[in-house]
């Protein structure tokens, strides 16, 4: 009778260090800010199930898995201007699944990675514009990478589903280099496949400007990494753990996943970064409770490089992803109001 109390208490308290490390968290943003949004456009946009929203060159592109034109460009100098291209498909210029939009070295650039074609391509605003639709490649992935990112030392930062690491660094000058394993919690946990592990660690990649460092935030668990790039490696600058996920694991050997528990609270279900901030929308839901608004957040955490808090901005409706202006001064989000829309929030300085 005492061993089942004594693994009750623990769990208990165990639990209770977790809420209390995020709380801690939670209160050393002493600058707390209520914004309201404002409408972007002079009218409706319309939207099937957008998934991604990227700030480029005083513009906004919106990625959209089952419209009939995945990506939606938005000229915020000439609102009016509304551009809406590209298919799915195999052929040249076509995509096949979009799995993250990253910052490239020309501001007029962003650069798309489709990972079925395992191809890393760009995207040049002001062709779009002209009516170029034309994607050039700018890498192709041998690795098996879920999500491909450029670096400022021409090399290639991966995420992926690696044997024993999590990240990976590729180019001509240094092949292949890999980099940490995804977290665990303890001894115990440390000893499922670090490809299962990833899959319940899911998260976020996105670089500052400069593109010489990147945040990984964990959608799962309440969990944050930011790291340097150089030019043959990757530094670990600082990490953050405020709980780890609930899952279980499953490895036939024809098929290899780790189911989630529906109990576990959706932490940073967005990352957005600039060269000077850091900001993470945060949910504190769970599916069981939410449902799939589990991944909406109306909490934004902004904070430097150093991991310094500045700001907790809190949103006036709940959001499903969103990006900032290079001046840190807007945020651009798709609120969900029922039907996505597109919204904006004024930061002041």
């Amino acid at each position: 009778m005492n061993k089942i109390f004594v693994i009750v208490l623990l769990f208990f308290v165990a639990s209770c260090d977790e809420v209390d490390t995020i709380r801690e968290f939670d209160a050393s943003f002493k600058n707390i800010k209520k914004i309201s949004f404002t409408e972007c456009l002079n009218e409706e946009l319309i939207l099937g199930r957008p998934f991604f929203i990227n700030y480029v060159d005083s513009s906004l592109l919106i990625y959209d898995d089952i419209d009939d034109n995945l990506f939606t460009l938005i000229d915020l100098n000439n609102v009016d201007s509304i551009y809406r291209f590209g298919k799915k498909g195999e052929g040249v210029n076509e995509f096949l699944q979009v799995f993250s939009m990253c910052k490239l070295n020309d501001d007029s650039s962003i650069g798309i990675y489709d990972v079925y074609k395992h191809s890393l391509l760009e995207m040049n605003i002001n062709n779009i514009k002209r009516g170029i639709i034309e994607f050039p490649l700018i890498a192709k992935d041998s690795l098996n990478s879920v999500n491909l990112y450029v670096t400022k030392y021409d090399t290639k930062l991966g995420i992926g589903f690696y044997e024993k690491n999590m990240l990976s660094l590729t180019g001509d000058s240094i092949g292949s280099n890999l980099f940490f394993e995804y977290p665990y919690k303890d001894s115990r946990e440390k000893l499922n496949d670090n490809r299962l592990r990833g899959m319940a660690y899911q998260g976020t990649i996105c670089s500052n400007l400069s593109l010489d460092k990147f945040v990984f935030a964990v959608r799962s668990a309440p969990i944050f990494f930011l790291y340097s790039i150089n030019k043959d490696k990757i530094e670990e600058t600082y990490k953050w753990f405020g709980g780890y996920p609930i899952y279980r694991t499953e490895d036939t050997g024809t098929v290899r996943a780790a189911p989630m528990s529906g109990h576990n609270k959706m932490a940073f279900v967005g990352v957005y970064a600039t060269d000077r901030y850091i900001y993470l929308l945060y949910s504190g839901k769970s599916f069981d409770e939410c449902n799939v608004k589990a991944f909406n957040g109306n909490v934004i955490y902004q904070m430097t490089w150093a991991a310094e808090p500045v700001c907790k901005y809190e949103l006036d409706t709940p959001i499903t992803t969103f990006c900032v202006s290079d001046s840190d001064s807007e945020i651009y989000a798709l609120a969900d109001k029922g039907e996505v829309t597109l919204v904006k929030y004024v930061l002041e300085k």
